[in-house]
């Protein structure tokens, strides 16, 4: 890549800088011309077109919308990428449909470099099969000019033999075979060994028109394998019918995409790491709160009561009333700090944590739990991961309690070599699945089972219950 000339669309000098120290720290050589309105920007377009055109969203008299579409108009055909402080996803998917090539936020800068690499190599991708489908439909006979200076790798394969006979230069340099090594291969050799019967089946349709065969495994000429989007012809070649190839390495390409998901897969269980942290740290603030002052307060009223009933002339009938409100209350709220803090799974088993929340259920409700853990062992699961189990439990049998109307429901818990799995079952009125929304209980399950690469599935259906079914590996 040599020098590129950018047409920058950005009132503020500063991020112009901004974008320029960024291209150069990428390692884009680039003669940048900045302007910052219409005119300015319809002359730089029409007497000197760029190679590439960087846009900001908003500037006092004119935006990227506009243009974009005076690009379009002119039927200049460049990469547009919008950078910006600030869009919505609602316009930035607009104006990507639009044709721009990207958009960068202003403090995502370094994304740029990348970016305007990708879309330049779409855009002579682009510009490659034009010429190519522009060609093949005036005549086949001038393919020879279009396939031996094509950039991108092209040969043809007879379709009788699968035989390579004929090989351009784009494809001698980038595969590392000689003109005479590409004509003594078949076109199975180039295949990774797993596609081939994929291949065979492919070759023997019938594509008169030009056809996106899709990615495929080729193999160069020193084992390493490459991924290629393949584009293909059948057309008459030397008195025969042979395919015509064009092979566009995307290796780089995927692996890029790879990352970024694999990135954006990081950052979405941080967040949800994150959010069960301070759901966690907010609950026991809240429970030590309860415990440590109001119960505190209300176990000293008990004290003054019983220091009342003792003392002669008084009517001890209401303080005896009192005295047991007080005691029920404290009951509650201890009941209340034992739910909102997490269990400690450092002095009690997950087992205990589920009995002893099973049998309040059980105290003051009258929903009957059966609970059951198969080949359970403790010490093979981590504490966060029963942590996030117990979580899930007390939000279902919440649900349950709240919609379920059920008499009946089953805890059961399993652990298996390579996952665990928990079933909540009940035999409530159940519920359409289709038609009802998952409401923040659910979510919140969701994002939990999530964090651990779990999954979890709901079925239901009017009169006959629900089940939860969680499923997490383990590691």
């Amino acid at each position: 890549m040599g020098t590129l000339r950018i047409l920058h669309l950005e009132d503020l000098p500063e991020d112009g800088e901004l974008v320029a120290r960024g291209l150069r720290k990428g390692g884009i050589d680039a003669q940048i011309i900045r302007v910052d309105n219409r005119d300015d920007f319809v002359r730089e377009l029409i007497q000197s077109p760029p190679d590439l055109i960087l846009s900001d969203h908003s500037l006092p008299s004119f935006d990227s919308h506009a243009a974009l579409k005076i690009v379009k108009d002119e039927e200049i055909k460049i990469p547009f990428i919008l950078v910006t402080a600030t869009v919505s996803e609602e316009y930035a998917v607009n104006i990507l449909m639009e044709g721009a090539a990207d958009y960068i936020l202003k403090d995502r800068l370094q994304r740029l470099p990348n970016a305007i690499r990708s879309a330049l190599d779409k855009h002579r991708w682009e510009r490659s099969r034009e010429e190519m489908v522009e060609t093949l439909r005036i005549s086949e006979r001038k393919y020879k000019l279009l396939f031996e200076s094509n950039p991108m790798p092209m040969w043809m394969v007879s379709k009788s033999t699968l035989d390579i006979i004929a090989v351009n230069h784009a494809a001698i340099n980038h595969y590392g075979f000689t003109r005479e090594e590409f004509l003594q291969l078949n076109s199975t050799e180039m295949r990774s060994e797993a596609e081939h019967k994929r291949y065979i089946s492919d070759i023997i349709q019938d594509h008169r028109n030009i056809y996106n065969a899709g990615v495929w495994r080729h193999v160069k000429k020193d084992g390493t394998e490459i991924l290629v989007d393949v584009m293909t012809c059948d057309v008459e070649y030397e008195n025969q019918l042979a395919r015509l190839v064009l092979a566009n390495d995307v290796t780089q390409k995927i692996k890029t995409e790879q990352d970024l998901a694999l990135q954006r897969s990081t950052q979405q269980k941080m967040m949800a790491e994150t959010s069960i942290l301070v759901q966690e740290r907010e609950r026991e603030e809240i429970g030590k709160e309860l415990h440590d002052n109001i119960n505190q307060l209300l176990a000293s009223s008990k004290l003054y009561m019983e220091t009342a009933i003792a003392s002669e002339g008084i009517t001890s009938e209401y303080l005896d009333k009192s005295r047991e409100h007080l005691l029920t209350a404290i009951e509650e709220i201890r009941k209340l700090s034992h739910t909102l803090i997490a269990p400690s799974l450092g002095n009690i088993t997950l087992i205990q944590a589920v009995q002893q929340f099973v049998q309040d259920i059980h105290f003051t409700t009258s929903l009957h739990i059966e609970l059951v853990f198969t080949d359970y062992l403790e010490e093979a699961i981590n504490n966060k991961i029963k942590l996030m189990f117990y979580r899930i439990i007390q939000e279902q049998v919440n649900n349950i309690l709240k919609h379920a109307k059920a008499k009946n429901a089953e805890i059961h818990f399993t652990l298996k070599p390579e996952l665990i799995e928990l079933l909540i079952t009940d035999d409530g009125r159940g519920f359409d699945t289709s038609k009802t929304p998952g409401g923040i209980g659910l979510r919140n399950i969701n994002t939990r089972a999530g964090y651990f690469d779990g999954y979890t599935r709901i079925t239901s259906s009017p009169g006959k219950g629900c089940q939860l079914e969680v499923v997490v590996p383990r590691h």
